[in-house]
């Protein structure tokens, strides 16, 4: 077994490119993904990419693309993201359905508006909301119509914005998260009408709303919105307390960056020039460090970039060694079937030798049984005889003594007396109990160790009484090994029975047969 063991996995080893192992490697991806693990979810997504490239695999192609923008889209290479994005989108239109266009559509979009290329941002939103529209996808047209309702914001398009918030906002119910986003949507498109009642009345729903969520970064935009406006109306200390709140939220460096501005502007025009000089301080470090971990990211996507290039390579190098292993791939088989074949027939030689040796072991352990339950009959049988032998002896003493009895004169006859005396104690004499407990013990081994820890209560004559009903003897022998009267006898079992708890004396040797 462990020769077909081993050769399974050389046979198995070689066959990598299996569609579902191919899923597999995407799905591990995107997890490494989430963790932020770039430097894993590209190399895996780069084989996964390879394989489907080779095997034209569609779909698994477009999602090896899509996470691998979504990747470079992390570490803010914008460049590389939206090269793969394109890729994908290449794939959807040529070989997918159009639900896949649409998808690939939106990153696309999500790029330029980063980027703050709002009307390129436009375009894509407005490509992917009319394929979700067309093929009647209500929770990608709410998403897609929040994310055309920001763009117009920015591009200053209030109304056609209002429109897409209106649009959106019944088919996201279910979404409370997307819904809460396009909730501040709507009231910065308000601020902008300048109808800054409204925007504040939705703003203060919105941010208790948010409170419960890990929208950190809405919850800090509304905050700040909410002291721009209020800065705006001239109340500066609101201003400065909703300034505040957003800073606490911990946002992103870039809306911190913002926050910062707003506080230095407040404070100055509150004259408080050693607050203002202080956040304007921070947002000089806030520069710094976003420009520092703009830098990072563009460090760790080109080492990411490095390595995935070597990564190839290692895998051209291994696609020629797979190609050299396939030769050998088919010997493995044939070995593999043979190997196999013979496995099959050692493991049922094994199994029929198994049963033959538990057959031949439950017969020898029948064997032993029968013999020792005939030694322990044999024993009892032994016991048996020698208890009736000695209640034919004490019969028979009893009979002497009644026949001397009937003697006249016998007070007078010392000799005789003596003699009946000498009887009478014989019959009281215990050794022969003794012995009789000696042999008990051997043939019924722990039989009377249970019994007095079972029953405590019982003294001497209860456990001598109880060993003979064991023995199953009857009333009249027990009586007569005892040298009482067989009415006394019955007596003494019921009091034993009282004793020992139980309800019927008939089922007392039932109950002791059991105890052992």
């Amino acid at each position: 077994m462990k020769i077909f063991f081993c050769v399974l996995l050389l046979v198995v080893a070689p066959i990598q490119e299996f569609k579902e192992e191919c899923k597999e490697m995407i799905q591990s991806a995107i997890d490494a993904l989430h963790r932020q693990d770039h430097i894993e979810s590209l190399e895996l997504l780069t084989n996964a990419q390879n394989l489907a490239y080779k095997n034209d695999w569609h779909e698994e192609l477009f999602l090896a693309l899509n996470n691998k923008g979504a990747n470079y889209y992390q570490l803010s290479d914008y460049g590389e993201a939206l090269e793969n994005y394109m890729a994908a989108y290449d794939v959807a239109v040529d070989h997918l359905e159009p639900r896949r266009e649409m998808v690939v559509l939106n990153n696309v979009g999500i790029l330029y508006f980063e980027e703050e290329n709002y009307i390129e941002a436009k375009n894509y939103f407005s490509k992917a909301f009319t394929i979700a529209t067309e093929y009647n996808e209500t929770v990608k047209i709410g998403i897609y119509g929040i994310n055309l309702g920001l763009v117009n914001n920015k591009l200053g398009k209030l109304d056609q914005a209002y429109q897409n918030l209106e649009i959106a906002f019944p088919l996201l119910q279910e979404e409370r998260n997307i819904l809460l986003q396009g909730q501040y949507a709507l009231a910065e498109n308000y601020y902008l009408k300048g109808d800054t009642e409204k925007a504040t009345q939705l703003l203060f729903k919105l941010v208790s709303e948010l409170e419960n969520t890990n929208l950190l970064e809405h919850q800090s935009e509304s905050y700040l919105l909410l002291s721009k406006i209020y800065y705006e109306e001239g109340d500066l200390r609101s201003a400065i307390y909703y300034g505040l709140e957003a800073k606490n939220c911990n946002a992103s460096l870039e809306t911190q960056e913002k926050i910062y501005e707003q506080l230095s502007l407040y404070n100055y025009a509150l004259r408080n020039f050693t607050e203002a000089r202080v956040y304007r301080d921070s947002v000089i470090i806030l520069k710094d460090s976003l420009f520092s971990v703009k830098s990072r990211n563009q460090f760790e996507g080109n080492r990411v970039k490095f390595n995935i290039k070597r990564y190839e390579k290692e895998l051209q190098d291994n696609d020629l060694e797979f190609k050299a292993e396939r030769k050998v791939f088919y010997i493995l088989i044939c070995s593999f079937g043979l190997l196999l074949l013979l496995s099959i027939w050692a493991w049922r030689m094994s199994i029929t030798k198994y049963k033959q040796s538990k057959i031949i072991s439950e017969r020898d352990q029948k064997i032993k049984m029968l013999e020792l339950e005939n030694q322990l009959e044999s024993k009892n049988r032994k016991l048996t005889v020698r208890a009736l032998n000695i209640a034919s002896r004490n019969e028979l003493l009893k009979e002497v003594l009644q026949n001397i009895k009937e003697y006249g004169d016998l007070s007078n006859n010392k000799d005789l007396n003596k003699l009946v005396f000498q009887l009478k104690a014989h019959l009281k004499n215990e050794t022969g109990w003794d012995d009789f407990l000696i042999h008990f013990e051997k043939a019924n081994y722990g039989f009377l160790k249970t019994l007095k820890e079972k029953h405590p209560s019982l003294n001497t004559n209860d456990i001598r009484f109880v060993s003979y009903l064991y023995m199953n003897l009857s009333i009249k022998e027990i009586a007569t090994m005892l040298n009482i009267t067989p009415d006394a006898c019955r007596k003494r079992k019921e009091r034993i029975r009282k004793k020992m708890g139980l309800t019927n004396t008939s089922n007392l040797y039932d109950y002791l047969s059991k105890m052992k």
